[in-house]
């Protein structure tokens, strides 16, 4: 016990009666406390970023609804002024899409079995057969939804299909992935006169599940096809998905009417 005292006291007078001592020893703890300081302010910057993503992502979410509306209500005014010349008021305006943002809490690309899980599920309104779009093109369709997550079957899956077709152009095909490069995809089916130019835009035709004209990729090339009666094009798909990380969940609000009046005439 008194050795150690003597040398806590011999300690103080190395560092109270000496300033070079002393000096290096503010040194040394100033560049600690700087280093904590540091890495403390990258944890908080962390968890802020975190945050602050998904700020954006529901912001970006909102942009989207209201730009739908509005697309909806142009539609509605353009053609009421056609048919009456009179004006539509914002209550007669229902946008048909709304988007939930979500965020990629898992990726299975193993094989062609792929599947992508989110975070929202049920609670936040989001139901099986729902189109699923990142920022840049489209992602696929959730598959099956529990209270609080979903699955989602990718365009990169073989299972997957979709109609597509160039933007410029009247003639719908078939969006199809081989398997192989999570990158690219294949529009088939089209008509054996269709021409394409390279970066030509790929985007929604028919579907029930996403808006029309929603981006898909970008042509690359002349495609493979198994009957020479028909076109396909080798496309590169919009969506990257070795980084996906955001989506937005696509809700059709008159999904079910249509699929109702649907089974009804189907059922006579």
């Amino acid at each position: 016990m008194l050795a150690v005292l003597l040398i806590i006291v011999s300690f103080y007078l190395v560092f109270t009666q000496n300033s070079y001592q002393r000096s290096v020893y503010l040194s040394s703890a100033n560049r600690v406390s700087a280093e904590l300081y540091r890495l403390s302010g990258k944890v908080n910057s962390y968890f802020y970023m975190q945050k602050n993503n998904n700020e954006l992502l529901e912001q970006n979410a909102k942009l989207q609804n209201e730009l739908y509306a509005l697309k909806s209500y142009l539609n509605d005014l353009a053609l009421d002024s056609i048919q009456t010349n009179s004006f539509v008021s914002d209550s007669m305006v229902t946008a048909q899409f709304r988007f939930i943002p979500s965020n990629v809490v898992n990726i299975s690309f193993f094989g062609s079995n792929n599947y992508i899980t989110l975070d929202k599920g049920l609670q936040d309104g989001v139901k099986a057969d729902m189109g699923v779009v990142s920022q840049n093109g489209i992602v696929g369709v959730v598959l099956a939804v529990s209270d609080h997550f979903s699955v989602v079957i990718p365009i990169v899956n073989p299972k997957f299909r979709l109609s597509g077709k160039l933007k410029n152009s009247d003639n719908s095909g078939s969006i199809v992935w081989d398997g192989k490069d999570l990158h690219y995809a294949q529009l088939e089916q089209l008509p054996k006169h269709e021409v394409f130019r390279e970066g030509d835009t790929v985007v929604t035709s028919f579907s029930r599940i996403f808006p029309k004209d929603m981006v898909i990729g970008y042509v690359v090339g002349q495609g493979k096809t198994k009957d020479d009666n028909f076109n396909a094009f080798k496309i590169r798909l919009a969506t990257d998905f070795y980084s996906l990380q955001h989506v937005f969940v696509i809700e059709d609000v008159y999904y079910e009417e249509e699929s109702i009046l649907e089974q009804s005439v189907e059922q006579q």
